[in-house]
C-alpha cells in the first residue's frame, strides 16, 4: 500500500498545520498530503459508514474484508487522533485542540473532509455503506461527513450498485427511518438489510443476549430478516443519494 511512498515528504505535507492558527486550517491545506499518500482502492472494497467506527474497523480487519477510509494510507494517519499546533512551541498538540464546536476550520475536521472527498472519488464497483440503526437521531444524519463530503463526490459512472447495511446495537432500539419509494434507483440503490456476518461479529461479546439467538437453520435466519423488513412496509431512503444516482453532481 505505501511501499513506494516517501514518508518524510508525507509527514512534511501533513505538518502544514504547524504553520497555521488551529481555527484557520482548510481542507485544501491537506491537498499535498493527500496527493503524496493516496493509492488505489480495490474495486468492490469501499465501505462508508456513520456512527459505528469501531464496528467498521473490526469488520474490515485492516482491509482484509473491505477497505474503509481508516484503512487507506491517508486515512490511517489520523485515525482516532486529534491534533493541532502547540502554543508557543513547534510540535503537535494531541490533547487541547479545537473541535467543530469551537470553529469550523479546525485541523481534524478539515483533514477528514479532504480525505473523505478523495476516498469517494477513488471508490468504484459495489459501494457498501454501514449505518447505525440504533442511533437516537436515526440511521443516517442529514448533516455529516457521509452526506456532505462523500455522497456528493461519488463517481456515478464508476459505481455498479450501493448496498446499505443498517446494523443495530445489541440490546439497542431500532430507530432507523423508512420512506415508501422504489427499492432501486437506476440499479444503484438496494434494499437495506442487516448484513449477517456483521451481525454475528457484534454478537461475539454478547453471545447469551436474545438478539444473538441463532435460528435452527440458515433459511430460518434469512426468513426472519426478510420478514422484519416486509413488516415495515417500506425501505430505507437516503435523500442525499438521489443527486448521485441522477448524475447531478460528479
Amino acid at each position: 500500500m505505501g511501499r513506494d511512498k516517501n514518508c518524510t515528504a508525507i509527514w512534511e505535507a501533513f505538518s502544514v498545520v504547524l504553520d497555521k492558527d488551529p481555527c484557520s486550517v482548510l481542507p485544501s491545506d491537506y491537498d499535498l498530503f493527500i496527493n503524496l499518500s493516496r493509492h488505489s482502492i480495490p474495486r468492490d472494497k469501499s465501505l462508508f459508514w456513520e456512527n459505528n467506527h469501531l464496528l467498521v474497523t473490526s469488520y474490515s480487519e485492516n482491509g482484509r474484508r473491505l477497505m474503509p477510509l481508516c484503512d487507506v494510507l491517508y486515512g490511517r494517519v489520523g485515525d482516532f487522533l486529534s491534533w493541532c499546533r502547540q502554543k508557543n512551541a513547534s510540535g503537535l498538540d494531541y490533547e487541547s485542540c479545537p473541535t467543530s464546536a469551537d470553529c469550523e476550520n479546525n485541523p481534524v475536521d478539515s483533514y477528514w473532509k479532504r480525505a473523505s472527498i478523495q476516498y469517494s472519488r477513488d471508490s468504484s464497483g459495489v459501494i457498501y455503506v454501514m449505518l447505525n440503526g440504533s442511533d437516537p437521531n436515526g440511521a443516517y444524519p442529514v448533516k455529516g461527513f457521509f452526506a456532505d463530503y462523500e455522497v456528493p463526490f461519488l463517481q456515478k459512472d464508476k459505481i455498479t450498485r450501493i448496498e446499505i447495511w443498517v446494523m443495530h446495537e445489541i440490546g439497542g432500539p431500532n430507530v432507523e427511518s423508512y420512506l415508501n419509494c422504489q427499492p432501486l434507483v437506476e440499479g444503484k440503490l438496494l434494499v437495506p438489510h442487516q448484513e449477517l456476518p456483521v451481525k454475528l461479529l457484534t454478537c461475539v461479546d454478547h453471545s447469551t443476549h436474545p438478539d444473538c439467538a441463532l435460528k435452527s437453520a440458515a433459511t430460518s435466519t434469512q426468513r426472519a430478516i426478510s420478514s422484519h423488513y416486509k413488516a415495515q412496509g417500506a425501505i430505507l431512503m437516503i435523500p442525499f443519494l438521489l443527486p448521485l444516482v441522477s448524475g447531478i453532481h460528479l
